[in-house]
């Protein structure tokens, strides 16, 4: 294990879905500018994983086109099986990227394909000690936390009837120690879900992005907000937990914290 001080954590940008790949583009510009520059004179690189999607040609037909417009070179990383994700070959193309960009789809998806893999190794050893950025968008944003939101909205509102709680979640990249992100947020009304999600087991803290709009997170524990929409930031880890004998859960003492585009957070993870 490599010693804390060699560390060299690279920026987070977690994106709540549906961020512009025309006009502005001024959440994918937020992720460019995470990058760090590559040696010499090279091209900036940027990996596009597609691996969440059910339709990883057509996410691959909107980034390139996307991406290139901004002056970087892209790569397809286009892993749809475990297999796929311990070819060296792959794992070679995230070493030489400056940029990590996981696209939308189903947040299980990507996690079964990446979990344990050289793909997996390489991402965590990239970023922890050679300053790699990643960004996500939508479910690529919520593997980036220690739990991710699981299931359709109506599992999860079926389960927490029965039980007055969320159902188990299934672990993410836990790039943001304790952390859960959930996407679409205002759109989809899924702060009760984010709420359930961070107040018991191994989450404390949890960031609801909303569309368009990314939260962008420096090794230093700072969080900027970009887009057109807000972050939502719930801290559980002084909330008092207490289960009633229906089985339903009270939380008191949980802060909030919202910001929109263009102000800024100070946090500290668990």
């Amino acid at each position: 294990m490599q010693d804390a001080a060699l560390e060299h954590r690279g920026v987070l940008v977690a994106i709540g879905g549906n961020e512009e790949k025309t006009g502005q583009r001024r959440v994918l510009n937020a992720a460019i500018r995470a990058m760090e520059p590559p040696t010499g004179d090279d091209q900036p690189r940027v990996a596009v994983l597609t691996a969440a999607s059910g339709e990883p040609e057509r996410q691959w037909r909107e980034y390139r086109p996307a991406f290139e417009s901004l002056g970087l070179r892209v790569d397809w990383l286009d892993l749809r099986s475990h297999a796929d994700a311990q070819d060296p070959r792959a794992a070679a193309m995230i070493a030489g990227a400056q940029l990590l960009f996981m696209t939308g789809g189903d947040q299980a998806r990507l996690m079964s394909v990446l979990d344990g893999s050289a793909c997996h190794r390489t991402i965590l050893d990239r970023h922890r000690h050679h300053g790699l950025a990643i960004a996500g968008t939508s479910a690529g944003a919520s593997v980036l936390g220690a739990r991710m939101p699981g299931g359709t909205d109506e599992t999860h509102e079926q389960f927490h009837a029965l039980f007055g709680t969320a159902p188990p979640a299934p672990h993410g990249l836990a790039l943001l120690k304790g952390a859960v992100i959930d996407q679409h947020f205002t759109e989809r009304h899924r702060l009760a879900r984010l709420l359930d999600l961070v107040s018991h087991g191994e989450t404390s803290w949890g960031l609801g992005i909303d569309e368009d709009t990314a939260a962008v997170i420096s090794p230093d524990g700072g969080i900027s907000v970009v887009g057109k929409g807000a972050v939502t930031l719930i801290d559980c880890r002084n909330a008092h937990r207490s289960v009633g004998a229906d089985s339903r859960v009270s939380l008191d003492g949980v802060a909030f914290h919202r910001a929109a585009a263009g102000a800024a957070l100070q946090w500290r993870a668990p």
